[in-house]
């Protein structure tokens, strides 16, 4: 009899029903199995064709197409970067809303906060997406984002005359679906985002370089 599990006990029976569940009972003229409803059927030994220990059933589907928001959040880390050279930490904030077509294409409009140690950084960005599957617990994915990252870091004597520039995104992740249409989401991918200021009269161009690492969820 299948245990707790990803296995599960499978009665066929000669009329061609399909009984899936746990085995509670098993003699020499009868068998009973438990479904996951909680059902309790009991059956003699010549109704049924066979008996095996298969992988568990599964039955969700995610929807196919529709209305989508993504809402995440996470690090961008890097090894060296911006101003004098040293590590700075970056936190990622976005949303993104838009429509599925297919199981293979979303197309949205997103707008977040990338807050580096020295600039903040909004971007609004065009996003594209898709899932890998339709089946299961876990749903592979891949993203890509392109648009332009407006710099609204505050001037000081210092340092004046912020810009953003060019801010895309690459990358896969994993969703974890609760019902039919929303979930958890867990990604990881390569971010890139150009900015410049002026310091004493003179441009400088920074290009941040990130690994990207975000949580959140979808509806």
């Amino acid at each position: 009899m299948a245990q707790i599990g990803k296995t599960e006990d499978v009665i066929y029976l000669k009329n061609e029903w399909v009984i899936r569940g746990k085995i509670i009972l098993l003699d020499d003229n009868n068998v009973k199995i438990q479904t996951a409803e909680g059902n309790i059927y009991n059956f003699n030994k010549v109704e049924i064709v066979k008996i095996s220990v298969e992988k568990r059933w599964n039955n969700f589907v995610y929807r196919k197409s529709g209305f989508s928001s993504f809402t995440e959040l996470g690090p961008l880390i890097a090894g060296r970067t911006t101003l004098d050279g040293v590590t700075t930490a970056a936190f990622s904030f976005q949303t993104i809303n838009g429509f599925k077509f297919s199981q293979l294409a979303f197309l949205g409009l997103g707008v977040g906060a990338d807050l580096y140690a020295i600039q903040t950084i909004v971007p609004l960005f065009i996003s594209f997406r898709g899932d890998l599957s339709q089946h299961g617990t876990v749903i592979p994915y891949y993203f890509g984002n392109f648009g332009y990252g407006m710099n609204i870091t505050q001037t000081s004597p210092q340092f004046t005359d912020f810009k953003g520039g060019i801010q895309y995104a690459v990358g896969f992740g994993i969703k974890i679906p609760f019902n039919y249409h929303a979930g958890f989401l867990f990604s990881l991918g390569y971010n890139y985002q150009e900015t410049s200021y002026s310091q004493q009269g003179i441009k400088n161009n920074i290009n941040y370089n990130r690994l990207a690492v975000r949580a959140g969820f979808f509806l």
